[in-house]
């Protein structure tokens, strides 16, 4: 019987003809695209407009970019001009001349539940998205220690920061997120601040997730060699999903290596073309230092979080072992073109705050660098 089935394919396959199919290849009509991640907490938000075509991918200036709340005009956003639109830029790809996306931005407080709708126009290009803010999620309590975490036979030193929320039934998706603020202050003799030597640095506050199995999601690190994590998404923007803990009260331990200030005071702020301050005179001065760590609970629609997933993935597959996973597509809310729009509600917990006052030898200067408002965390 097989010989006879097999001899009937043979038969079928020899008389069998085709056609031969050319399919053109032009240039592709532009798409526009439009991407934006706004938030409750900031109150200036940036949104970005390009086009995109075949094989290239350009800015999209003069747009007219309104923003919409709950049916109302709200506001009209701004155009950001480059400084030099002559400038070459490498994306990591090729080098090409002038930016390829235009930023638009615009003030504005969002609140938990407005409803939000973005438009650009552009001649006959109309993008427009709408996104709701979920509710807010308020941090119970925050407290810290210091812990030793082994990872691939190496063993590190941070500050764990025990998390406790109570899950909200409308929200099913969050995200944690680290913020820190460093204010810096010289004073002269007599204690009062010193004319144009203030500075303020603010920066995102590093999170290890792995070792959390809810942050992580049950994919997160283990103590030998895990090998397995090769084929792993980093999770780098630390979401997750409240399926283990739906509807009750919830702890993560995220950990960071943020450290208070100690008895002594790293600095490098000095630059006397900048301050118009003698080096020796700077050295006499005091220095007033008030250092801010919080972290950060947000809430996400399940867009939000799906497309934060996709983007993780192609990030850490897209172009290293893509032999070994499928293709990833990232998700779109745009009408009339692609791009993402996303919105979070945020809460925050300070957990630590803390004012000294540093003088004499008690200030270890680096270098001589200059007055560039960053800092040394020892």
């Amino acid at each position: 019987m097989k010989k006879s089935i097999y001899l009937f394919l043979l038969s079928f396959l020899a008389v069998s003809c085709y056609e031969e199919v050319v399919i053109p290849v032009g240039d592709d009509e532009p798409v526009g695209v439009m991407n934006a991640q706004l938030n409750t907490m900031d109150k200036v938000h940036v949104i970005e407009l390009s086009v995109s075509q075949k094989n290239d991918v350009q800015a999209l200036p003069g747009a007219d970019v309104r923003v919409f709340v709950n049916g109302m005009l709200a506001t009209v956003a701004d155009e950001i001009i480059p400084l030099n639109e002559d400038i070459t830029y490498y994306d990591g790809y090729s080098s090409h001349r002038g930016p390829r996306v235009t930023e638009y931005t615009f003030e504005w407080d969002f609140r938990p539940g407005d409803v939000v709708r973005i438009e650009a126009r552009k001649g006959e290009m109309v993008l427009s998205s709408t996104v709701t803010a979920p509710a807010a999620v308020p941090i119970s309590s925050v407290d810290t220690s210091t812990v030793k975490m082994t990872y691939m036979g190496e063993t590190s030193t941070y500050l764990q920061m025990k998390t406790v929320f109570n899950d909200d039934p409308s929200v099913s998706f969050y995200r944690v997120y680290g913020r820190k603020v460093e204010d810096l202050t010289c004073l002269d003799e007599s204690g009062e601040p010193a004319p144009g030597l203030t500075s303020v640095n603010e920066s995102v506050l590093w999170l290890e997730t792995g070792f959390d199995p809810i942050i992580s999601e049950g994919a997160g690190k283990t103590g030998g060699t895990d090998l397995g994590g090769l084929l792993k998404s980093e999770n780098s923007y630390h979401c997750f999903a409240d399926i283990p803990f739906s509807g009750e009260e919830c702890t993560i331990r995220p950990l960071t290596d943020f450290y208070p200030l100690s008895e002594y005071y790293y600095s490098y702020n000095y630059s006397p073309t900048e301050s118009g301050v003698e080096w020796e005179e700077f050295k006499s001065m005091s220095q007033k230092v008030r250092r801010r760590a919080a972290i950060q609970l947000r809430s996400l629609d399940f867009a939000q979080y799906h497309y934060i997933k996709a983007l993780e993935n192609l990030e850490t597959f897209g172009t290293d072992m893509n032999f070994l996973v499928e293709p990833t597509t990232l998700p779109s809310n745009v009408e009339g073109g692609l791009g993402f729009v996303g919105l979070e509600t945020v809460t925050e917990y300070v957990f630590y705050d803390e004012t000294r006052v540093y003088s004499g030898d008690d200030i270890i200067y680096y270098g001589g660098g200059g007055f560039y408002g960053g800092y040394y965390e020892e």
